[in-house]
């Protein structure tokens, strides 16, 4: 298993996903080497990727002054914790060396906006994600993301 999919296999996000989806979903996702101080995500500006950590830590800071660590990997900035309406609402900085994985956010939404298996186990893998790091952004009705 080539890294990329040994990353997205350790997400709580995509780990009720089959080999198969998993590889489906490889060609996606491009690795990225970060240091610390780099901004990834910029919040007010328009939304353009996504990010899978790998190794290393981000630091997600959203409005109102809340914030999320994530330092495990697997952990995913994306989705209602980073976005809204195609336009970033908080602001990803690299906090630890290390590497993501770049993911379009278009190509997740539309991936998770179909009635299928594969978007209701992501989605289902977010809701629980959300729920362990980021509780305030578990309800994806409030947070506009679908």
């Amino acid at each position: 298993m080539d890294s990329s999919a040994a990353c997205l296999s350790e997400s709580i996000i995509f780990k009720g996903l089959d080999a198969r989806d998993i590889d489906s979903l490889v060609p996606l996702f491009s690795r990225r080497t970060v240091v610390p101080g780099e901004i990834l995500a910029q919040a007010g500006h328009g939304t353009q990727f996504f990010f899978l950590l790998e190794e290393g830590a981000l630091l997600v800071a959203m409005e109102e002054g809340r914030a999320v660590v994530l330092n495990r990997p697997g952990d995913f900035a994306g989705l209602s914790m980073v976005s809204h309406n195609g336009t970033n609402t908080a602001t990803i900085t690299v906090l630890e060396k290390g590497a993501v994985w770049v993911v379009s956010c278009l190509k997740i939404l539309d991936l998770t906006g179909h009635d299928t298996q594969m978007a209701a186990i992501i989605m289902e893998g977010w809701q629980q994600f959300c729920k362990e790091k980021a509780p305030f952004c578990s309800n994806l009705a409030e947070t506009g993301v679908i």
